[in-house]
């Protein structure tokens, strides 16, 4: 059963200016492309760069350039890929998986201070929607797009 935009615009427009806030807050802690390198690396053990870009949805370029950052700093150590010699697995080191926690733990103490009033089953609970919301979405993107008006009005 389709949804009414009223409750729609209910989730949409607070999700919108939740993430606007979040990102602008994460832009002043760190830079958002490096925090995203040490995440999929932290996650995956070993990570290509092209990975990283496909996952970012930003060109390999930058990648690359941030990624040399974060080993300049010590966080990732880069080896050939053994199965593709003209590219590199990026993984933490001991300081990479310190920054990690750092900012995890940087980002759960914000989060605790915005939800501190919340019962704790409503931050459950919270957790839950957002879960399956994610996983809707993902659902969503690898649905064939109906295309254009005017290719969806020719059939």
């Amino acid at each position: 059963m389709p949804h009414s935009y009223e409750d729609l615009e209910g989730v949409v427009y607070p999700l919108t200016r939740i993430g606007e806030s979040l990102r602008r807050a994460q832009l002043r802690a760190a830079d958002p492309t490096r925090v995203a390198i040490l995440r999929l690396a932290a996650v995956k053990g070993r990570v290509r760069p092209s990975e990283v870009a496909a996952e970012l949805d930003v060109h390999q370029s930058s990648i690359t350039r941030q990624t040399r950052t974060l080993e300049d700093a010590g966080h990732v150590l880069l080896e050939a890929d053994p199965e593709d010699r003209r590219s590199c697995l990026i993984s933490l080191t001991d300081a990479g998986w310190d920054e990690v926690r750092r900012l995890t733990k940087l980002g759960l103490d914000r989060f605790a201070d915005f939800l501190r009033d919340w019962p704790a089953e409503d931050v459950r609970q919270l957790g839950e929607l957002l879960s399956r919301l994610e996983t809707s979405v993902a659902a969503a993107k690898k649905r064939p797009s109906p295309g254009r008006r005017w290719q969806r009005e020719a059939d």
